[in-house]
């Protein structure tokens, strides 16, 4: 008689409640993961997830390290989708800037909603060579990109899209946009990474990384799924592609079978546990190893997050003695 192993208990919480950790409860709740239970309401859990959006900093670190010592056999992991990740953990950051020995980058949470809308939109053809859409406020390099705006390569800013875009819907007009393109521009915003190239390899498009210091997800032949454009080099871009368009379907059909494989809602959960556990199992959780990691992680928006929390502190002391005094 065949026993089966026990599933891994993986906690899934975070240290306030936001947007990515409301997004993974319901991806958790609507795609069962086959090698783990995954849960918000686990006892004695094998592993802590915490799903985080916003800015976590120096002054999270108490409530994070209460939650290793009310867990202090369970492995901690984070999944951070804030443009400005502090990996005080091991874990995945989506946007994380530069690499270290106890984390890695990742895919954002799939977004359920557009993946849903991605049937009717997917069968389109490609009728553009490139594209963009967007708000180009979040960076300098996305500026650049409404020099290429043309009728083979609409390069358009989020707020006029309404005018440039026949019965404009956000969603609607994004998506058909890229599944209309060959390959579509991923530029920085206020993070190094940028969703959209995920969204494009879902829909078996290009995606064109401009980001310098983004580090790429391991484990994908990222030079046969995407162009890597340097920011430098943005002017060279349409030549570029060019060169590239008769590569653009056999490289968007290998972009969607790796999103598929690695991120798409149906696996996601399982192929981010595996490899974090593969490489990150033999780390200490310790609260030295976690305090260790955040001074080695400690940069000068951790410091500035700081000194506006004692500002702020003590601004309101000193509004609060002025009050009393009158």
């Amino acid at each position: 008689m065949k026993v089966e192993s026990r599933k891994p208990k993986v906690l899934v919480t975070a240290l306030r409640q936001n947007h990515t950790f409301f997004a993974g409860k319901d991806l958790a709740e609507r795609f069962q993961a086959r090698d783990f239970q995954i849960g918000t309401e686990l006892h004695t859990p094998d592993i802590i997830l915490y799903l985080e959006y916003g800015y976590l900093g120096l002054t999270d670190l108490p409530e994070l390290l209460k939650r290793v010592r009310q867990y202090p056999s369970a492995m901690h992991f984070l999944l951070s989708e804030a443009d400005w990740p502090y990996p005080v953990l091991p874990g995945a950051y989506p946007s994380l800037a530069r690499p270290t020995d106890w984390g890695q980058s990742w895919c954002y949470l799939p977004n359920l909603k557009t993946l849903a809308a991605h049937a009717d939109a997917s069968q389109l053809g490609s009728k553009y060579l490139f594209s963009f859409l967007g708000r180009t406020s979040t960076h300098a390099v996305r500026e650049r990109l409404l020099e290429f705006d043309a009728d083979k390569s609409p390069c358009v800013d989020l707020d006029k899209a309404a005018a440039r875009l026949a019965g404009f819907d956000y969603t609607k007009s994004y998506l058909e946009l890229v599944a209309e393109s060959k390959f579509v521009l991923c530029p920085r915003g206020f993070g190094t990474s940028s969703m959209r190239i995920f969204e494009t390899m879902s829909l078996a498009r290009v995606p064109v990384i401009i980001s310098d210091r983004w580090q790429p997800p391991p484990g994908i032949p990222w030079n046969e799924v995407s162009v890597r454009v340097p920011e430098k080099d943005v002017a060279r871009i349409p030549k570029i592609l060019r060169d590239l368009a008769t590569e653009s379907e056999r490289m968007g059909r290998h972009a969607r079978e790796i999103f598929n494989q690695k991120f798409s809602p149906a696996v996601f959960y399982d192929v981010l546990m595996t490899d974090l556990i593969a490489k990150y199992s033999n780390r200490s959780f310790s609260i030295e190893a976690n305090l260790a990691r955040a001074w080695s992680s400690l940069g000068w928006r951790e410091i500035r997050s700081v000194g506006s929390r004692v500002k702020s502190l003590v601004t309101g002391e000193l509004a609060h003695w002025r009050v009393q005094r009158h």
